[in-house]
C-alpha cells in the first residue's frame, strides 16, 4: 500500500448523556474514570454488539449485563438485559458472517454449570445461552465454535489440562482427555473445519530446565487419534506460547515464541501461576488485559521471550523445532528500549554488529543471545500462503522519590524508593515464515510514548497483495506504517482521532484498539478523559467508538 492512509471519520451514534442533534463523528459511554467495564464485539456489516455488567441488580448474587447491536452506522437495532451471577468474567469472542459468540465463565458457582456461551444471531435479534462445566479453580486457555460446536480448554492447578465440546443445538456434550503426565499446560487448541478433527497445543515441564511441546490430534466425537512429538527440541529453551494450524491432511505448522529456560542467571519461576496468570492472558483473548496498580519488578516472573520458534507436521509425522533468536533481526537494536535488554547485547566488533543489525535475516538463527523480553504475543495469521508471527514488547518503568529521613540522634538523611509508573511499549516484531516452517522475512514497528498500567494487544495487520500495514490506536492517535518483507515501503505516520466536538481536549486514555470492521471500514476504540472549558461540565470519561475508512 504505497499511497498514504487517508483515514475517513464516519457518522457515529450519540449514547452519551451529552447527545446532540449536531454530534458528529464517533460514539460515546460515560465510564467512571479508570474503569473498564465495556465489551464489543465487530459484526461486520451487521453492525457490532456492545455489551457490559450493568448497576441493575436482578436478584440475589445476580447483575444485569446490557447486550446492545448496533447496525453499520453504530446506531442501536435492538437490545437485551440478562441477569448473570456476578462473579461471572467475560473471557473471549468469536464472530461469523451470521453469529457472534461470546464467552463468560463463572468463578465461584458451579451448580448449574459454570462455562456460559451466549451465541447472538442479530439478523433475528436472538440471544441464546448455553452452559457447560470445568472444573473447580481451572482457568480458561481457550475457544472455538465450529459448526455451532463450542470447544474450550482448560488448565487446572495440580490437575490435568483439558477440553470440553458442546452442540450449541442439542446440548450434546463431549471431553476430550489431554495427557495423564504431571506440570502439563495447555497452550491452544484449533479446529480443522473441513476434516473435522481437534487439535491440542501443550507442554510439559518436566523439570527447570526443560519442557517439551506436544500437539493432540482428536476426532470429532472426542477419541484421541494421534500425538505429534516434535524433534530437536532444545533444552533450557523454553515454549512461552504456541499455536498449531492444519494445513491438510497429515500437514500442519506450529509457532510461538520461546525464552532461554533456567539458567544460573535467569530467575525461576512456577510455570502455572506466573505463566499462565502473568503472561498467557495477554496472549489469548485480543481484548482481554492485564492492569498493574501495585506492580514490583523483584516479584514478577513473567516468562520471558528471545525469539520465534517454528516445527511442521508432514504426512501425519512431527518435525524439527527450528529456532529464531530476535536478536539476528534487522534493525532489532534499534527498536528496542528497554535497558535491560539493551545491557544483555553481546559486544562484538563493530563490522559484525553491523552486519548482524542490517543483514536479511531469513535462516534460522539459533544462538544463545539473551534479550529478556516481556511479549504479547499474536494470534498466528496466513495470508498469501505465509505464516506471520506478530508480538509487542513492553517493560516496566519507573522514577525514584528521594524523600529526608532521621537517625536517632535527629541527624537528616537521603532515602531514595522507586515509584512504579507503567508499562512503556516499545516496538513490535513481525516474521513471515513459509509451510516448511522457514523465516522468509522480519520486519519491526516502533510504539512511542506509550507508557500504561493496562496492557492490551494494540498492533493490528492490514494486508494489501503483496504489502502488509502494521497499525495501533494509542494517545489519541493511529500510527500505521507499510512493510513489504524485509523493506520498508512507508515509514510509520501518525493521525489523529477526531473528536466528538471540536473544542474537546483528551488528556488521558487506555486500553486503545482498531482493527477491520467490514470492506474499507475500521473500527477503533478505547477509553479517555476529555476537558472542554466550553462546556458547563468541563471533564468527561467515556469509553469511545469510532468508525472510519482507509482509502
Amino acid at each position: 500500500m504505497k499511497k498514504l492512509l487517508a483515514l475517513a471519520f464516519l457518522i457515529t451514534a450519540a449514547l452519551t448523556l451529552w447527545g446532540q442533534s449536531s454530534s458528529p463523528l464517533r460514539f460515546e459511554i460515560p465510564a467512571p474514570p479508570g474503569s473498564d467495564p465495556f465489551n464489543y464485539v465487530a459484526a461486520g456489516k451487521q453492525g457490532i454488539c456492545v455489551f457490559f455488567p450493568t448497576v441493575s441488580e436482578s436478584g440475589k448474587d445476580s447483575i444485569s449485563w446490557s447486550f446492545m447491536m448496533t447496525d453499520d452506522q453504530l446506531k442501536e437495532k435492538w437490545h437485551r438485559m440478562v441477569p448473570l451471577h456476578k462473579d461471572v468474567t467475560y473471557l473471549k469472542s468469536l464472530s461469523t458472517k451470521d453469529a457472534v459468540y461470546l464467552l463468560f465463565h463463572d468463578t465461584k458457582r458451579n451448580n448449574d454449570g459454570n462455562i456460559f456461551v451466549f451465541m447472538i444471531i442479530p439478523r433475528l435479534q436472538v440471544i441464546t445461552e448455553h452452559r457447560g462445566t470445568i472444573p473447580d479453580k481451572a482457568e480458561v486457555v481457550d475457544f472455538e465454535v465450529s459448526d455451532n460446536n463450542a470447544f474450550i480448554g482448560y488448565n487446572s492447578r495440580k490437575n490435568q489440562p483439558g477440553i470440553i465440546g458442546f452442540s450449541l443445538v442439542t446440548g450434546e456434550k463431549r471431553t476430550f482427555d489431554i495427557t495423564t503426565e504431571k506440570d502439563a499446560l495447555l497452550l491452544d487448541i484449533s479446529i480443522d473445519t473441513t476434516r473435522k478433527n481437534i487439535f491440542a497445543t501443550y507442554k510439559i515441564q518436566y523439570s527447570s530446565t526443560r519442557n517439551h511441546l506436544f500437539v493432540n490430534q482428536y476426532n470429532s466425537p472426542g477419541a484421541l487419534e494421534k500425538t505429534f512429538d516434535f524433534t530437536e527440541q532444545v533444552e533450557k529453551k523454553n515454549f512461552n506460547s504456541a499455536q498449531y494450524i492444519p494445513t491438510g491432511e497429515g500437514k500442519g505448522i506450529v509457532a510461538g515464541t520461546y525464552g532461554f529456560n533456567i539458567t544460573s542467571t535467569r530467575r525461576q519461576y512456577d510455570y502455572y501461576d506466573y505463566y499462565y496468570n502473568n503472561y498467557y492472558h495477554n496472549y489469548y483473548s485480543p481484548y482481554s488485559y492485564s492492569r498493574q496498580s501495585d506492580y514490583d519488578a523483584n516479584d514478577d516472573k513473567t516468562p520471558v521471550s528471545d525469539g520465534y520458534f517454528t516445527a511442521i507436521v508432514s504426512n501425519g509425522v512431527a518435525g524439527k523445532v527450528k529456532y529464531f533468536n530476535f536478536s539476528g533481526f534487522n534493525n532489532v537494536f534499534k527498536y528496542i528500549t528497554d535497558p535491560s535488554a539493551l545491557r544483555l547485547k553481546a559486544k562484538p566488533s563493530k563490522k559484525k554488529e553491523k552486519a548482524i543489525e542490517n543483514e536479511s535475516s531469513t535462516a534460522e538463527v539459533n544462538n544463545d543471545r539473551t534479550l529478556n523480553l516481556r511479549l504479547i504475543t499474536h494470534e498466528l495469521l496466513v495470508s498469501n500462503g505465509e505464516f506471520i508471527i506478530a508480538s509487542e514488547a513492553y517493560s516496566p518503568e519507573y522514577h525514584t522519590n528521594t524523600q529526608m529521613s532521621y537517625d536517632y540522634y535527629g541527624r537528616a538523611f537521603p532515602t531514595s524508593y522507586q515509584v512504579f509508573d507503567g508499562f512503556r511499549y516499545s516496538h513490535a516484531f513481525v516474521a513471515g515464515f513459509d509451510s516448511s516452517g522457514n523465516m522468509l522475512w522480519n520486519n519491526g514497528m516502533e510504539m512511542r510514548d506509550i507508557i500504561t498500567k493496562y496492557l492490551n494487544r494494540k498492533l493490528n495487520c492490514l494486508f494489501e497483495k503483496d504489502e502488509i500495514v502494521l497499525f495501533y490506536n494509542a494517545n489519541n492517535k493511529i500510527a500505521f506504517k507499510t512493510i513489504k518483507g524485509n523493506s520498508i515501503v512507508e515509514n510509520t505516520s501518525y493521525t489523529t482521532l477526531v473528536p466528538k466536538r471540536s473544542n474537546d481536549q483528551p488528556y488521558d486514555e487506555y486500553l486503545g484498539t482498531i482493527e477491520k470492521w467490514y470492506d474499507d471500514y475500521f473500527i477503533a476504540t478505547g477509553y479517555q478523559t476529555i476537558r472542554n472549558n466550553y462546556l458547563e461540565s468541563n471533564k468527561r470519561n467515556v469509553f469511545y467508538i469510532s468508525k472510519m475508512a482507509f482509502r
